[in-house]
């Protein structure tokens, strides 16, 4: 069986390959690039968690609370929550927490004044 390529040269997505330890400077360029190219929340969350998975969740929620305007209203603790929810859970997990946590926008605002949520 042949050796998969190790090296930055021959594979641009060797950091993807297991046992890889990024420097934090190439990591984090990496995390905003993802946060950047995923519009929705939850795919860019579920992407750097299932891309980066040798990294602390404190780490990569520090991480994509900078690069995510949307986690502005969150704490770091709400975020690393909604990762451990994407990762047991799926995206009704993370939904249910989403919906749980402090700085959430509130459905109903601006909606029916007669439906009751």
């Amino acid at each position: 069986m042949d050796e998969l390529p190790r090296d930055a040269d021959a594979d641009p997505l060797h950091w993807l390959l297991p046992g890889h330890r990024a420097a934090p400077a190439e990591a984090l360029k990496r995390i905003q690039a993802l946060c950047a190219g995923w519009p929705d929340l939850h795919a860019a969350m579920f992407v750097v968690l299932a891309t980066h998975p040798g990294l602390p969740r404190e780490m990569l929620a520090a991480a994509i609370k900078q690069f995510r305007g949307d986690l502005d209203a969150y704490t770091r603790e709400d975020v690393m929550g909604l990762l451990t929810a994407i990762w047991n859970g799926g995206k009704s997990g993370f939904d249910a927490v989403l919906r749980t946590r402090a700085g959430s926008p509130r459905k109903g605002a601006g909606g029916l004044s007669w439906v009751k949520e």
